[in-house]
């Protein structure tokens, strides 16, 4: 629903995506975001591809969100403060880092950073704008799971 593609000539960029799904046996509405690191990067027309590394489990990551977190970046945006999470799942331990910082000419923006097993990262830098973006989806995507309760609260 919502993608951040950032490559760029060095080949180490990623493209994040933010999806409205569901989840359980209740099929409550939940977020997924996934990653992508960038596959290459064409010199001539000055862009990358991320489609070669989709598919590969060490190069792409997907992960799910709770209403808690969802919270947390919501609050993290309309703040402009840190905010941080930590998953496991199996084998697999990842830390989420949705960090506030200064841009060189001054403007604020947030770096995003999802690290599978502490080694395998993901990253992109979020202009204001997008990351305000991501923060009113995931309100939706809140009001959608709260009207998803009530109405199993009334059945």
């Amino acid at each position: 629903m919502i993608n951040f593609y950032k490559p760029n000539s060095k080949n180490t960029g990623c493209a994040f995506g933010f999806r409205m799904g569901t989840q359980g046996k209740n099929q409550e509405p939940c977020i997924y975001m996934t990653a992508v690191k960038q596959f290459s990067w064409d010199a001539n027309k000055k862009n990358g591809s991320f489609s070669g590394n989709h598919k590969d489990p060490e190069k792409s990551i997907s992960v799910k969100f709770n209403e808690v977190e969802i919270g947390g970046f919501i609050s993290a945006v309309e703040n402009y403060k840190k905010f941080s999470a930590y998953h496991t799942f199996d084998d697999n331990s990842t830390s989420i880092m949705f960090s506030p910082y200064k841009k060189k000419n001054g403007d604020e923006a947030f770096s995003f950073t999802v690290t599978r097993n502490s080694s395998n990262k993901f990253g992109i830098g979020l202009e204001m704008s997008e990351a305000y973006l991501i923060s009113e989806f995931f309100k939706y995507v809140l009001s959608q799971l709260f009207s998803f309760r009530i109405n199993q609260q009334a059945k």
